[in-house]
């Protein structure tokens, strides 16, 4: 069902150099604008079009070490709903499953990575496909945010924050460096 069939929507994600865009399934439409601090939290802020006073949310990346190298092991998001964990699950090198408790889909996980080919997907508890981010290279165009699902304002917030939270902190080396990350 989810997964296999064309998206209801799809968000174009573009990079603009200090900051990301992301505009609606007609490539033109701003519905966000991304901009990241790493030297302070948030680390990461989601603005609703460009209105720097209209925020959709934030997420803050936490440094733990393992091995001898800084990780994101938890990052947390504050949203309108309240604040979310965006945990990492797994061994020591598991870097592909993070749980999100979503105040409108309930608990659901991003899987994949950037490093395993530019592709991450929010899934279900039963392993269907809810959203899938797919990297690719345009011009400024980084990549597709394909929704398989009809959201509102709310949901589109949560997944828009999380799933870029999740895409930033590996594509950005976030978990590579402690520094500017909150210890916790």
């Amino acid at each position: 069902m989810f997964g296999h069939t064309k998206p209801l929507r799809t968000l174009n994600v573009h990079d603009q150099g200090s900051k990301w865009t992301l505009l609606d399934t007609d490539d033109t439409t701003l519905l966000y604008t991304i901009q990241w601090n790493p030297n302070s939290a948030p680390h990461m802020i989601a603005f609703h079009g460009d209105d720097q006073n209209n925020i959709a949310g934030t997420a803050t990346y936490h440094a733990t070490k393992k091995l001898g190298f800084a990780t994101a092991s938890k990052i947390t998001l504050q949203l309108s709903a309240g604040t979310v964990s965006l945990n990492k699950e797994g061994g020591a090198f598991s870097t592909n499953k993070r749980t999100f408790r979503s105040a409108v889909l309930g608990e659901v996980y991003w899987k994949g990575g950037y490093s395993l080919g530019g592709f991450i997907k929010l899934v279900n508890g039963n392993g269907m496909s809810l959203v899938e981010y797919k990297a690719m290279r345009l011009g400024s165009k980084i990549g597709v945010m394909e929704i398989h699902m009809e959201l509102g304002q709310e949901g589109l917030d949560e997944i828009v924050v999380g799933g870029l939270a999740m895409l930033s902190e590996e594509t950005t080396s976030m978990s590579a460096s402690a520094a500017g990350m909150s210890t916790s």
